[in-house]
Parts: C-alpha cells; structure tokens; sequence
C-alpha cells in the first residue's frame, strides 16, 4: 500500500472508488445511520466513491443489536413467569402471542435490511462470503500470525476480520481498484500496510476528512458560516444554541470516575445535563458537485453542567459487610467534543447563509463525566 492516506486526486479521479466500514467505527456511531454522521456520509463522497460492507461486519451489527433484543425478551419471559406465580394471573394467551410475534427474527431481518439499505445509499452493495481459497489463505494468515491475528492465544477472534479484509482485498484485486477501510483495530491498519489494494483510517470522522474541499470558494462558504454562527443577531446562532442544549439534555451521561477520599466507595449517576457555553474549536467543508449543496462541519468543545446522584459507602470492619452513608446531590463541570453538522441548499455564489436552507444534523451521544473526586457532607 502507498504511505499514508490517498491523495485527492485519487479519490476524485475513481482511482480509490470504495470504501468500508468495520463494525466498531458503526457502533460507535451508535448503529444510528439516519442520523449524525452516517447520515451525512453520503453527501461528503465525490460520486467516484461506494460503500461495500462485508457480509460478515453485516452479520456482526446484527449480533451485537440482537443482544438487547434478547435481553429484553428474556425479561418479558421471565415477567410473565413471575404474574403467573405471584398474582396467579393466566398468561397463556399473552404468551402465545407473544411468542408469534417473532421479535428475535423479525429484529434480525430489520438490523440487516438497515445496513443493506444504507450501503445502497452510498451506492454501494454488502459483499457476500466467498471467494477463491479463501480458507486455505485465511488459515495461512492464522497459523503465520499474520495480520488481522496478533500474536496472542485469542487469534480465533480474528476470524472474522481476517474474512472481512480477504473479501475487500479480493474485491478491489477483481475490478482493478483499490479502496479506504475505516477500522480503530490495529489488525486492520497492519493488514492494509501490506496490502496493494487497501488504505485504512480509524474512524469515519477521519475518512470524511479525505474528502474535504480546500478551494478558495470553499473556505468562503466556511467563512461565512462562522460569521453566521458567531453574530448575536444571527437566527442560525440561536438554532445552533438549542441544537446544543438539546444534545447535551437528551445524550446518554454516566459517571464511573467519581471517587471519594472518606468513602471506600462511591456510586454515581446523572440525573440531569446542562449546557452553559460552548465554543467553535474548527470547521470543515464538504461540497457538492453543483456547488449549490454543502456540507460544514464545526468541532465544538462543550462545557457541561452536570448534576450527580451520588451514594457514598464504607466497610463495616465489625460486622463485615458495606454499609451506606447516605447520598447526596452534587453539581459538576465536565467538558465535551461535540461535532455539529449544517446540511445546506440553495446557495448562490454571493449569497449569505440567511438565504440558504440550512438543516442542522446532531446526533445523540454517549458520554462520561469528566472524573471528580466528591466528599460526604456529614454535618447537613
């Protein structure tokens, strides 16, 4: 493979004409393709370029979205046990249709036709597993640790990485390509170094960047954005302003680095997030080929406020066992990486963003309190 990353010209020429995706960069997306930055993917690819999943990351997403399914049918399950014995309720009936519904199955299906669908988006397909020996070149990789397989006791976990990446390998080699796989595990990058055919990046943030527009028009329409976003009287700063709030309201928050020096141990939870200022870090432009349709990036850094549920407890020496010293209610600052994304329509050269459609994309996050230490208040 070429050192480093593939040049512009590539890209736009079709020289580079897919990409992929492993299942890490899509779970932490949060498999959300209607929203954030799967979303808006597809609109920051030069027509060149197509999404082509393999059949095995497909089956992946599938899986790890079926776990909460099973674990919420196993709790359904196991709540119609409990009224029968408790409150000696007849279930049957209930049961039975429950069970005809096929959750697990029809879920299934939906997951996979979700990731079908989006790769047709990205005027793409999802690969199927085949391919010329590729058992006997799978296990060569195995037994020679060769990337994806490190070299410890757990390489079977590989397998499906190393299926994956054959497949694109064979993919590209076939129609006289090459593509861009987006992985964060190290196998995938160390299998791509040695590879023709094959560039990687970490994240889909990080691919989107290959893509960037750089040209003077470019950094204008960017220009004009921040100037939009940072005047008091803009609408658009006020948009942007109730984008973050509720962002930050309705994202999913936990605290596992909370600590205390008078307590053994400390549970915490966040009941409640607040937004209380922001700032415009950079931004990134994407283009249309018309030049009418963009897309603008801004990197935000968030201060939070936060307010935590906190228990605190201490080991009862005597009588062996933990025991509560009560909770209390704290507020706390915490920072965060929010990346907002402004889809925009209708500009004409010369234009300003007041005239422009402009949709705001932000998607729901998940994030963790920065880490505090909190104390008792023993005296209240």
């Amino acid at each position: 493979m070429p050192k480093g990353n593939p040049t512009a010209a590539q890209l736009w020429e079709g020289d580079v004409s897919f990409f992929s995706l492993d299942t890490d960069v899509i779970q932490a997306a949060g498999y959300k393709f209607n929203e954030g930055a799967l979303k808006l993917l597809p609109l920051q690819l030069p027509d060149t370029m197509s999404l082509i999943i393999s059949k095995v990351v497909a089956q992946e997403i599938v899986s790890h979205r079926l776990d909460r399914v099973t674990k919420a049918v196993e709790q359904f399950k196991s709540s119609s046990t409990d009224l029968k014995r408790l409150a000696q309720i007849e279930m049957s009936t209930i049961d039975e249709k429950f069970e005809d519904l096929k959750i697990e199955t029809s879920a299934s299906n939906y997951f996979y036709q979700q990731v079908s669908d989006y790769a047709k988006n990205c005027q793409g397909s999802i690969l199927p597993i085949d391919g010329e020996l590729l058992t006997e070149r799978l296990f060569r990789l195995y037994f020679e640790s060769l990337p994806p397989f490190a070299y410890r006791k757990a390489k079977k976990a590989e397998f499906p990485d190393a299926t994956s990446l054959l497949i694109l390998e064979d993919f590209a080699k076939d129609n006289s390509t090459m593509g861009v796989v987006a992985s964060a595990d190290e196998g995938w990058s160390k299998f791509a170094d040695n590879s023709d055919h094959l560039y990687c990046v970490r994240s889909i943030e990080e691919l989107a960047t290959l893509f960037v527009a750089t040209d003077a028009y470019s950094k204008e329409i960017e220009k004009r954005i921040l100037e939009a976003v940072q005047k008091d009287s803009s609408p658009l700063r006020d948009e942007l302003h109730d984008a973050l709030v509720y962002h930050v309201k309705y994202s999913d928050w936990s605290a596992t680095d909370v600590t205390s020096g008078s307590a053994t141990r400390v549970e915490a939870e966040v009941y409640e997030s607040k937004l209380t200022s922001y700032e415009i870090d950079t931004a990134e432009v994407w283009a249309g080929e018309d030049k009418k349709s963009w897309v603008i990036g801004l990197n935000v850094t968030a201060q939070v406020e936060l307010h935590l549920d906190v228990e605190f407890f201490a080991w009862d020496s005597i009588d062996r066992e933990e025991i509560s010293l009560g909770s209390d209610v704290l507020p706390v600052e915490s920072n965060i990486e929010v990346e907002v994304f402004f889809k925009c329509s209708g500009v004409e050269e010369g234009s300003r963003p007041e005239d422009w459609e402009i949709e705001i994309e932000l998607a729901t996050g998940s994030y963790e309190c920065d880490p505090v230490n909190v104390e008792p208040d023993f005296y209240d």
